[in-house]
């Protein structure tokens, strides 16, 4: 049955997550899996992560699924979580496709360092704006024995990452398909 307990949750400020996370006092929370929204909303596409995380806190989803609007910090929340099944991540992705092209990554916990060739992209590409946090958050998880067993990203390549509120029209355009293949993923 699903519930409507999942919550958007902002970003906790650096000493509230190292406080969490040195502590090991077991006060991280237990989801079985965490859809983290990257992005900045102030650049365009660049925030379609944080969009796709709004319009997913608008479904019912089960309540071990948590939701997050990581914005432009660091993906270091997910020291924050144990047991964490499955980590989905949504992003701008830049492939060098069109405007709103969707990609998607499953990786398991030891394939991190290779999420684009998964994708396509050539050993030293970037797919995603913020992949090195990514991979650092990740590292420092499995350093915790924290990584989750499976790891999905979903990109969308942006269109345009200038000032601006509103995502451009392709963009905006793929977001219900992104919310659907999340869901999916749940």
């Amino acid at each position: 049955m699903l519930q409507e307990s999942s919550r958007l949750y902002d970003m906790p400020s650096e000493t509230d997550a190292a406080s969490a996370v040195g502590a090991q006092n077991g006060s991280a929370r237990k989801v079985r899996v965490l859809v983290v929204g990257v992005g900045n909303i102030l650049l365009k596409d660049e925030g379609v992560g944080v969009h796709v995380a709004k319009k997913l806190l608008e479904t019912a989803l089960p309540g071990d699924v948590e939701v997050i609007d990581c914005g432009t910090c660091g993906l270091d929340i997910l020291l924050l979580y144990k047991e964490v099944e499955k980590l989905i991540v949504v992003d701008a992705t830049r492939a060098g496709h069109k405007a709103g092209t969707i990609y998607k990554a499953v990786l398991s916990a030891g394939e991190i360092q290779r999420p684009a060739q998964l994708l396509g992209g050539g050993a030293d590409s970037r797919i995603s704006l913020h992949q090195v946090g990514l991979t650092e958050a990740l590292a420092a998880a499995n350093t915790l024995n924290q990584t989750p067993k499976e790891i999905v990203i979903i990109g969308v390549e942006p269109g345009e990452c200038n000032w601006g509120l509103e995502l451009t029209g392709p963009v905006a355009r793929s977001v219900p398909e992104v919310v659907n293949k999340v869901l999916e993923e749940i």
